[in-house]
């Protein structure tokens, strides 16, 4: 089993930025010492989540902390950046991390972000974020030797007159994910050999998506080798909190669960109204939806993005992932208020106390020789 911790904090306002940087690289270092794979980072902007914002530069600042774990990123937003200046960026950081980073893109929203005001073409976000991510892959296999690189987007055209500087690490391109949960968008990334980041579902329905995924990298023929690296990175994301007891973490993670304002597609039904955290957290849900923005209960809302308990319900609920072949748990451990982080810190530390001895963990192997680009003909 794989675990990624996902840096994710939420702050009440600008007077909880500094805390929440502090808090992030601290728990960034104590999970590259646990033996966790990787350590995540998201882009947010203009809000009050993830005050670090650009993740590209807050991974350069942990790149020569880590020992060992990935830096990665989930989720780059690739319509809101021009996709050279972007390879740039995700370039210096895999020679930075010696071709230790993963990074996860999206299409970002799905309809045109004000703070963004770039117009989507007919095809939409979806056809701006290939449009993209293939000039992206053009630079990154173009040589000086052969020219001018020419490109043209939706929302820019140009030229690059010589080469992508600095250079990338990794031979052929620095390791890259698409993140989705709908099966079609799955199957065709399979089919392609593209990697895949996944969103909060239960085990049986990431293990359902991964069975979609294998079946599209069967029909598109790709390598053994290249099935089961990606295989390693096809992860699911949960919200964790860790108590001595259920009843103390669901005690401790209720005002930051359902104290809060949720989206506006999670309802509660009549039988759901008035349970406690540790009720949602046990009674039937009803059908969990596949992707945001679909109705869902808050049961159903709760189980599937979280997972709440003493250190024995929760290795218990991460080993069912694993039972069901799914190789690879994406973890935010800080979530809702940091009026009180010391709850986050006492609950980190359980799970690596008392969960993680529990699993059978393991890191993500050092690159080989030959997976290192040799730059010295171009």
């Amino acid at each position: 089993m794989y675990l990624s911790m996902f840096l994710g904090p939420n702050v009440r306002g600008p007077e909880d930025d500094r805390l929440a940087l502090e808090l992030s690289i601290e728990q960034a270092l104590l999970a590259d010492a646990a033996g966790f794979a990787a350590v995540y980072l998201g882009e947010q902007h203009y809000n009050d989540y993830e005050p670090y914002s650009d993740p590209l530069v807050m991974a350069a600042h942990l790149a020569p902390q880590l020992t060992q774990a990935y830096l990665g990123t989930s989720m780059i937003p690739l319509p809101r950046h021009h996709p050279l200046a972007l390879v740039e960026r995700i370039n210096l950081l895999d020679q930075l991390s010696a071709g230790r980073c993963i990074i996860g893109m999206s299409s970002g929203r799905p309809v045109p972000d004000p703070s963004f005001p770039v117009p989507f073409p007919e095809g939409g976000a979806a056809q701006l974020f290939e449009e993209k991510l293939q000039v992206m892959l053009a630079a990154w296999v173009h040589r000086r030797a052969d020219g001018p690189l020419a490109f043209e987007t939706s929302t820019e055209r140009g030229s690059m007159p010589n080469r992508m500087m600095p250079t990338n690490y990794r031979r052929g391109t620095p390791l890259w994910a698409i993140g989705t949960n709908t099966a079609s968008k799955v199957h065709a990334s399979g089919v392609l050999g593209r990697k895949i980041h996944t969103a909060g579902l239960d085990a049986a329905g990431t293990a359902k998506l991964m069975g979609v995924y294998r079946d599209g990298m069967t029909e598109g023929g790709i390598a053994a080798e290249t099935v089961e690296e990606n295989l390693d990175w096809f992860l699911h994301t949960k919200v964790v909190f860790v108590g001595e007891t259920d009843e103390e973490a669901a005690e401790a993670a209720a005002p930051m669960l359902i104290g809060r304002s949720l989206p506006p597609w999670i309802f509660t039904p009549p039988e759901q109204q008035g349970l406690q955290l540790v009720d949602l957290l046990r009674v039937d849900p009803g059908p969990m939806a596949s992707a945001m923005g679909q109705p869902e209960s808050l049961a159903a809302f709760i189980q599937k993005t979280s997972i709440v308990g003493s250190p024995a319900t929760v290795a218990a609920r991460l080993q069912a992932f694993e039972d069901a072949g799914v190789r690879h748990s994406h973890i935010r451990f800080v979530f809702g208020s940091l009026a009180d982080p010391d709850l986050f810190r006492r609950s980190l530390r359980l799970f690596i106390d008392e969960v993680m001895p529990q699993l059978r963990t393991q890191t993500m192997p050092a690159l080989r020789a030959d997976q290192v680009a040799d730059h010295s003909g171009s």
